[in-house]
């Protein structure tokens, strides 16, 4: 079983460039594992551990969107261990996701 390790969330750009996002960081079987309200260039530490096997999906959403109409994406996380970095566009916003697999 391989385990994951979510570290940080950076705001690269605001869904409508202006105001705060409230994002939610989602993973296949785990639900929401952090919710937060970022601005343009605000890195926010997750800090959240899991274990997985094979393969694990992770949704980035605005929090207040019921039916992630406004999602910036979905991901898959593999098992490989390593550092990695995932980006997320979507509705005008950019992040990246930083985490690593051991």
């Amino acid at each position: 079983m391989a385990k994951l390790f979510v570290e940080t969330l950076t705001c690269v750009t605001t869904s409508d460039g202006v105001d705060a996002d409230e994002p939610e960081i989602v993973l296949e079987g785990k639900g929401a594992v952090w919710r937060g309200k970022v601005l343009k260039g605000q890195t926010c530490h997750v800090d959240y551990i899991c274990g997985f096997t094979g393969w694990i999906g992770v949704l980035l959403a605005e929090a207040d969107d019921p039916g992630r109409d406004d999602s910036p994406g979905n991901k898959w996380i593999t098992e490989a261990p390593g550092i990695y970095t995932l980006h997320f566009k979507g509705d005008g916003a950019a992040y990246t996701l930083e985490y690593s697999v051991a």
